[in-house]
């Protein structure tokens, strides 16, 4: 009988409640055991008391239990054969404990009660295992395995034979990394023993396929994507994924499904082979391999003190991008692309993390050139991008205390000429950025002499006019 026509139905209600119920005999039923064991012969007999009562709670218990699992498998998303041998295998358990309790009642001293016990407990045992596997996929706890106690039992997780890298250029994106990230968070619901919402993602033709509501993929929109728009609904959301009580993505994962989506979910490709905007880049910095990062130029080698937890809340709260940039340190990346509003008053806020900020993102924001007073103790950076800001450049001077800057975004900032022959001192610098910014051929010149490792972009680029760019069209004679 269903509650109401929105809030779901008695047997859906009961249903649920299996993982619940189904503790309850498997207790019950190891208290049982243990009080046989310890009841047997003539000993303890207010012990032996107890044993019928624990036996009828735990058969009870079981067929409860079974009846739940029975109405939770009516709302399919199970692979039959597994769920099968799973109902079987919990229904016999069921049935044993009844024989046992009437076996107690009525012939306490039969010698087969301890064969029997055994064989439920066995029985019991191998319905946990299918349980978890519809549950969380048949390799659930290999997963968590240390490598070396998996190749003392032969066994393999999905991920044993990935291919390493010894370059985060050379990862290819969806095999080496988009791979891991379903595998850990997603996999447990969606896979061939657990076909939630009809949907399985083991595999690139698998995902495109999609479920039961059709395709989770549009190729080059994430945000029109089911795949990544579950993974950011509000927490109380019932169509969140992963489900409330389960590990959520990091935001270093989701930065990586929203750039491989974005990016046309392609197989095969490597990193070095596809664009990767600045979060990314910060992101897949973190995930150099060890000895590698160590020979970034961007990254300094050595470590630095912990994050102030608190700095980093505030400026989340004020909806800046707080990356780590790599996996073994704690140097960091900011990014206000999401908070446009970003202005000279909350640049103070970056100060706690100036031993830890090394690159900086405060394009499109409404700073202007008091934001130098601050940029200027942030001894750290090694990139900046200030483009499309309210930038003049009259303090560019200030940069100079910045000694480790290799990377500088100037675009769409009318800095003078003066400003940008100061950027000389910057002697480490590697990347200058100048596009519409009116810079003169003589003062690039200049910082190219004094820095002849400098390389300086000043985009405008113009392409050669090939014949077939231009259709003429002839005035027919009369």
């Amino acid at each position: 009988m269903e509650l109401t026509a929105d809030t779901g139905s008695w047997s859906g209600w009961i249903g649920r409640s299996h993982p619940l119920i189904v503790h309850l005999p498997i207790g019950i039923l190891f208290i049982a055991f243990i009080l046989m064991i310890l009841t047997r012969g003539d000993r303890r007999p207010g012990l032996k008391a107890a044993l019928n009562p624990v036996l009828l709670a735990a058969a009870l218990s079981a067929v409860a239990s079974c009846i739940a699992g029975y109405l939770l498998s009516l709302g399919g998303g199970y692979d039959e054969r597994v769920l099968t041998t799973h109902q079987w295998l919990g229904i016999g358990v069921a049935v044993i404990s009844l024989v046992l309790y009437v076996v107690e009642r009525r012939n306490p001293a039969a010698t087969w009660r301890l064969p029997l016990f055994i064989i439920m407990l066995l029985l019991l045992t191998a319905a946990g295992h299918y349980g978890g596997s519809l549950t969380h996929g048949d390799d659930y706890l290999t997963q968590a395995m240390p490598a070396s106690l998996r190749k003392l039992t032969g066994t393999a997780t999905r991920n044993d034979n990935a291919t390493t890298y010894t370059n985060i250029q050379d990862a290819r994106v969806y095999e080496d990394l988009v791979v891991p990230v379903l595998s850990a968070r997603c996999y447990g619901c969606h896979n061939a023993q657990k076909l939630k919402g009809g949907l399985r993602l083991e595999s690139i033709a698998l995902i495109r396929r999609g479920g039961e509501h059709g395709p989770v993929l549009k190729d080059s929109l994430p945000e029109e994507s089911e795949l990544y728009k579950r993974l950011i609904l509000p927490e109380n959301d019932e169509h969140r994924m992963p489900p409330k009580g389960k590990p959520t993505l990091t935001p270093q994962e989701l930065e990586l499904l929203y750039w491989w989506i974005a990016q046309g979910a392609p197989a095969g490709r490597k990193v070095k082979e596809l664009p990767a905007p600045p979060r990314v880049r910060a992101v897949l910095a973190g995930m150099e391999p060890a000895g590698v990062k160590d020979h970034n130029e961007f990254v300094p080698a050595a470590a630095t003190a912990q994050l102030n937890g608190k700095a980093v809340q505030a400026l989340v709260a004020r909806g800046v991008k707080v990356l780590p940039v790599a996996a073994d340190n704690n140097y960091t990346a900011v990014s206000c692309v999401n908070a446009p509003g970003f202005s000279d008053k909350d640049m103070a806020l970056l100060l706690p993390l100036k031993e830890q900020l090394i690159w900086l993102d405060l394009s499109g924001t409404q700073i202007t050139d008091e934001a130098f007073n601050t940029l200027a103790e942030l001894k750290q950076l090694t990139r900046l991008d200030i483009r499309n800001t309210q930038v003049k450049g009259i303090q560019l001077a200030r940069l100079s205390a910045c000694a480790m800057l290799r990377y500088l975004n100037l675009s769409g900032a009318p800095v003078s000429d003066t400003a940008l022959s100061s950027l000389s001192k910057n002697k480490k610098l590697q990347q200058l950025y100048l596009y519409q910014t009116g810079a003169k051929p003589a003062v690039i010149q200049q910082l190219r002499h004094t820095n002849p490792d400098l390389k300086i972009d000043t985009g405008g680029y113009r392409l050669t006019m090939l014949a077939s760019d231009t259709t003429v069209y002839h005035k027919a004679a009369k």
